[in-house]
């Protein structure tokens, strides 16, 4: 297969990464505040994550010996006799945490399959997700690209199936207009961690050839894509729920009927499949890049031990980590600003060519707001 992605599969890489758990909460958080608001607060985050992905374009696209995040930062951020150190304790931190990640998808999955089919087992509806998701990335760059453009029709086929059908039978108000900031907040905070996709930009960038035009193209249409099925399950899921719940996929099938429930646990394991297979590709050429493996061994270092620690089912230390992992987006996306401001030094960036100190400091109290968002009572 040829390496270099088209635009929209680079699109879909990263509407793969962000379409996972944190969509299907938006609407529990939606009906609280109303669906203007929601549209509203869904599209300045559109905004902010719209640039701040930029900036990790730029910095990608002027890393030297690679473009991953960790590379970005250790080229322009991280300075002196800590630089080593840093580097290293910055990469431990984010395995770890993407380890994990990885391992929630995997017994989320599970969980799901098991449900919809009853006679099959755990530890075999495990494996075979685990084998679907890491055979793809195994196959490369391009094989994920197609993957995830494939999988992104599935979804959005099977979301516009139950939005036909929302309408028909029993429906209930759509509150439009909420006064109720603090739900503002934290739905602000679930848009912003929906719509993060940033170990994705660097894949876009490399399949794209460095193309500045594509790869900022391909950043608009994957959030667009994101923002277009977070507005149609938020509407479908409020209007078609008794109760909206707080996976929202229950509530709103539950309201449709029994194949409707088939068909959502379906959408949900898809979106599991997609943002696994765009985390572990990052992850692996994160290993090849920092550690200089091949691309196989680093592939088995990226993928390996979320299988081990799904079938080990660490529980509440999952639970623990999946909260780390939001802290880490919040991290991440604060340090980009000032690599970015040093990579600005070195000459004119290529994707984001207008920017200021104004625009930059914008951006860093909009992620601010995001970890606040996700600790507001609502």
């Amino acid at each position: 297969m040829q390496k270099n992605l088209t635009t929209w599969e680079a699109a879909c890489i990263i509407t793969g990464y962000g379409i996972g758990g944190g969509v299907l909460s938006m609407p529990y958080l939606a009906q609280r505040i109303g669906f203007i608001n929601a549209v509203i607060v869904l599209a300045v985050a559109f905004a902010a994550s719209y640039v701040l992905h930029l900036m990790i374009a730029d910095l990608s696209l002027k890393t030297q010996g690679g473009g991953q995040i960790i590379a970005c930062l250790e080229q322009f951020l991280f300075r002196g006799k800590m630089k080593k150190l840093l580097t290293v304790g910055f990469f431990g931190l984010l395995i770890a945490i993407l380890f994990t990640n990885l391992t929630g998808y995997i017994t989320g999955a599970e969980e799901i399959l098991v449900g919809l089919f009853p006679s099959l087992s755990s530890l075999f509806a495990k494996l075979i997700f685990y084998l679907i998701a890491a055979s793809v990335v195994l196959l490369g760059l391009k094989a994920v690209g197609v993957s995830e453009k494939v999988s992104i029709a599935v979804m959005s086929g099977l979301i516009a199936l139950l939005a036909v059908f929302s309408f028909f039978g029993k429906t209930y108000p759509v509150p439009l207009l909420e006064r109720n900031f603090s739900g503002c907040l934290a739905y602000y905070g679930m848009a912003m961690f929906s719509l993060a996709a940033f170990f994705s930009v660097p894949q876009a960038v490399k399949g794209l050839g460095g193309d500045c035009k594509k790869i900022k193209k391909a950043v608009f249409l994957g959030f667009l894509n994101n923002f277009v099925i977070i507005v149609v399950i938020n509407f479908c899921a409020i209007l078609k729920s008794e109760q909206v719940t707080q996976v929202a996929m229950t509530g709103w099938t539950a309201g449709i009927g029994l194949w409707a429930q088939l068909v959502g646990g379906l959408f949900t394991v898809v979106a599991m499949l997609t943002t696994y297979w765009s985390l572990s590709l990052a992850l692996s050429d994160i290993v090849a890049e920092t550690t200089r493996m091949n691309s196989r061994l680093a592939w088995l270092v990226a993928t390996a031990p979320s299988l081990v620690l799904a079938l080990v089912n660490p529980g509440g230390f999952m639970s623990l980590m999946r909260t780390a992992g939001g802290l880490i987006s919040i991290i991440i996306a604060v340090m980009v600003v000032p690599a970015y401001m040093n990579c600005r030094k070195i000459g004119q960036t290529s994707v984001l060519k207008r920017n200021s100190a104004t625009v930059c400091g914008i951006i860093i109290l909009a992620y601010i707001l995001m970890g606040v968002g996700s600790v507001v009572p609502y």
